[in-house]
C-alpha cells in the first residue's frame, strides 16, 4: 500500500528547567487541579512492525476454580455448547494449555483412550484433582470447534516422581502430529478414533522453572538453558518446522538463555501478574493498579535490547525470537473480614477492562519484539465470561475489549505521542508480581490517557484509547497524519469503575457505538469518562 499522502510527524518537546518541571509534576499529582486535556498525536513510523495477532491469545488450566471442568467442558468432560460459541465469536487466535504450574505434574499419556479408564489424580499444585476427561484429542478438536490455534506444554520438572522427560515430550509430539501409517504414537492416536495428524505447531518447554512452583524445584539460568538447548535442539532435529517457546524471566535470565539456546527456539516467555485489593467490592489505591501496564512497558523495553541484538548477531536468516507473554491478568485478593485473600472467583469490573486494554496496548506498542500474549483465564476464574449452572453465561467486560481489539487493532503499528494531563509517578506504587521487578520505577509524568494505534490493510486507521484516570473525565484531542475522516466511536464504560454484570444486570457494563464528538480538520475532539476504554475509527477520504 502507497503512503505518499501521509505527513510524517516527529513531535520534539523539551521543557529546560528542571524547577518547572518538578512544579508541573506536583501540580498534576492533584487530580483535582488536572486541567483534563490531552492532545494525541498519531503518526507514521520509520520501520513498521506487524501487530501479531496472537496477542489475543489465551490460556486454559485446571486450577479448580471452574476454568476446564464447570467451565469449558462439564464435570464428565462434555463440551458445553454455549461456552464454546461465545469464545468461537470473540476468534481467539491461540490457546495455550495445559498449563501453567499444573504442567509440572501433568502424565499426557493418562489423558489419551477410552474415557473410562483414564485415572483420577490428585493436584498438588492446586489443592485439587484432575480427572483427564479432558485431554489431549479433546482440546484439540475442542480447539478446532472454536477456531483457535493450540499451544501445547511441556511437563519439564525436575521432580524425580512428577517430572517429565525428554523422551516424553517427544512422544506427544509423535502422538499428535504423527503419521498413523508411519509412527508407533501416530498409529496409537488412530487407533482411538483419530486418524488425521493435529499438526499442533507450537510447544512450550517447561513452565517458570526458575521459581519452586508445585512439583519442581527452582533452577538457575545455567541449568534450565542447557536442559533447554538440549531439548529444543533434539525435538527441531526430530520434528523440523515447529515453533518451541522457552522460559524468560529477568535480563540476566534471558541473556544466559539466548546466549545458550536462542538459535534453536522462537519465544521467550514472560508472565506479568497485576494486583488489585478489594474491599466492599470497591478496589483500593486504584491508581496502583491503573498504571501498573507502565512497569510491565518498561521491562519489555529492557528486555527488548539484549532480544534486539542477539536477533541481529544470530538470527539473520530465520525468523527473529519474540517474547510471549504467556500469563497475564488482574488478580483480585478479597478483604473476608480478617484479611485479604486471592480470589479468581471476584466479579470481573470496568476497572479489570481497563487494566487489560492497558496492557494489550502496551503488546502493541511493543509490536517489534512481542509476538505472543496469553491471558488466563477464558472461562470463569478472571475470564471474559463467567458460566451460571449448565447452560447460562454472563458476559464481563472484558469479553468487549478482547473481541473488539481482535476486530480492530491488527495491521501495521503507528506511532502515538501522548501529552496532557496526568499525574507524577512519585504518587504511584505500581501493584504487580512478575518478571519487571527489577525495573527502578520512575518520577515522571504519567499520562491519564494511554493510546496506541493500527493501519488496518484496508487503509483504516483505529485508534485505542483508555483513560486511567478512575474519577475525571478527560478531554482529548486526536490528530492523524492524513486525509482521514472521523468514522465512529467504540465506547466501553459505566456508572462506577467497580461496576460489573451480574444476574439480571447481564448489560450493566457493555459497548456503545456512537459518531458523538467535535470534527476537525485532520482529527477528532471527544470527552471520555473516567475509565473508560474506546477505540476510534478514522477512514481515508478515498475509501468508499
Amino acid at each position: 500500500m502507497k503512503l505518499s499522502w501521509f505527513t510524517v510527524k516527529n513531535l520534539k518537546r523539551y521543557i529546560q528547567s528542571e524547577n518547572l518541571i518538578g512544579l508541573i509534576l506536583i501540580f498534576l499529582s492533584f487530580p483535582s487541579f488536572a486541567q483534563n486535556k490531552t492532545v494525541v498525536d498519531v503518526s507514521i513510523p520509520e520501520i513498521f512492525s506487524q501487530i501479531d495477532l496472537m496477542i489475543y491469545g489465551q490460556m486454559l488450566e485446571n486450577v479448580n476454580d471452574s476454568v476446564i471442568y464447570g467451565g469449558v467442558v462439564n464435570k464428565n468432560g462434555t463440551v458445553r455448547k454455549h461456552v464454546a460459541g461465545l469464545m468461537k465469536e470473540i476468534q481467539i487466535p491461540i490457546m495455550r494449555w495445559p498449563g501453567g504450574t499444573v504442567i509440572h505434574e501433568y502424565r499426557w499419556r493418562n489423558g489419551i483412550g477410552p474415557a473410562e479408564i483414564r485415572p483420577t489424580v490428585k493436584t498438588h499444585a492446586w489443592n485439587g484433582n484432575e480427572t483427564y476427561q479432558f485431554g489431549t484429542d479433546e482440546f484439540l478438536q475442542w480447539c478446532r470447534d472454536v477456531g483457535t490455534t493450540p499451544y501445547i506444554n511441556f511437563n519439564m520438572a525436575n521432580n524425580t516422581e512428577f517430572g517429565g522427560t525428554l523422551g516424553e515430550a517427544l512422544d506427544w509430539i509423535e502422538y499428535v502430529n504423527g503419521n498413523a501409517d508411519s509412527t508407533n504414537f501416530g498409529k496409537i492416536r488412530a487407533f482411538f478414533g483419530n486418524h488425521e495428524p493435529y499438526q499442533v505447531l507450537y510447544w512450550g518447554i517447561g513452565n517458570e522453572n526458575y521459581g519452586p512452583w508445585g512439583k519442581h524445584t527452582a533452577e538457575t539460568a545455567f541449568g534450565y538453558a542447557e536442559r533447554l538447548g538440549l531439548w529444543a535442539k533434539t525435538i527441531n532435529s526430530k520434528f523440523p518446522g515447529l515453533h518451541l517457546l522457552g522460559v524468560g524471566h529477568t535480563a540476566e535470565w534471558n541473556k544466559i538463555v539466548l546466549e545458550k539456546a536462542g538459535t534453536e527456539i522462537d519465544y521467550l516467555t514472560q508472565h506479568y501478574y497485576i494486583n488489585s485489593k478489594f474491599k466492599d467490592h470497591e478496589i483500593e489505591n486504584p491508581f496502583n493498579s491503573l498504571f501498573a501496564p507502565v512497569l510491565v512497558e518498561k521491562h519489555l523495553s529492557l528486555l527488548g535490547d539484549y532480544l534486539t541484538y542477539f536477533n541481529n548477531q544470530n538470527r539473520k536468516t530465520k525468523r527473529p525470537v519474540k517474547l510471549s507473554i504467556d500469563e497475564w491478568n488482574n488478580r483480585h485478593s478479597v478483604y473476608d473480614g480478617k484479611e485479604y485473600k486471592f480470589s479468581r472467583n471476584d466479579p470481573r469490573r470496568l476497572i479489570d477492562a481497563t487494566i487489560a486494554a492497558s496492557m494489550l496496548n502496551v503488546f502493541i506498542r511493543k509490536s517489534d519484539i512481542v509476538g505472543m500474549a496469553n491471558y488466563i483465564f477464558p472461562v470463569n476464574g478472571h475470564g471474559l465470561i463467567r458460566t451460571i449452572g449448565d447452560n447460562g453465561a454472563i458476559i464481563t467486560p472484558l469479553f468487549y475489549v478482547f473481541k473488539k481489539y481482535r476486530e480492530t487493532m491488527n495491521g501495521q503499528k503507528l506511532n502515538t505521542t501522548v501529552n496532557g494531563s496526568g499525574i507524577s509517578a512519585l504518587q504511584i506504587k505500581p501493584s504487580i508480581e512478575g518478571d519487571c521487578k527489577e525495573v527502578l520505577w520512575g518520577e515522571e509524568h504519567l499520562n491519564f490517557i494511554d493510546a496506541a494505534a493500527s493501519l488496518n490493510k484496508d487503509g483504516k486507521i483505529h485508534v485505542a484509547l483508555i483513560n486511567r484516570s478512575y474519577n475525571q473525565k478527560q478531554s482529548v484531542s486526536v490528530k492523524l497524519p492524513g486525509d482521514y475522516k472521523f468514522q465512529n466511536r467504540w465506547i466501553l464504560s459505566g456508572k462506577n469503575f467497580n461496576e460489573f454484570n451480574n444476574v439480571g444486570q447481564e448489560k450493566s457494563i457493555a459497548p456503545k457505538i456512537n459518531s458523538d464528538g467535535k470534527k476537525t480538520k485532520n482529527g477528532v475532539n471527544i470527552i471520555m469518562e473516567p475509565c473508560a476504554v474506546e477505540i476510534l475509527s478514522f477512514t481515508p477520504l478515498w475509501f468508499n
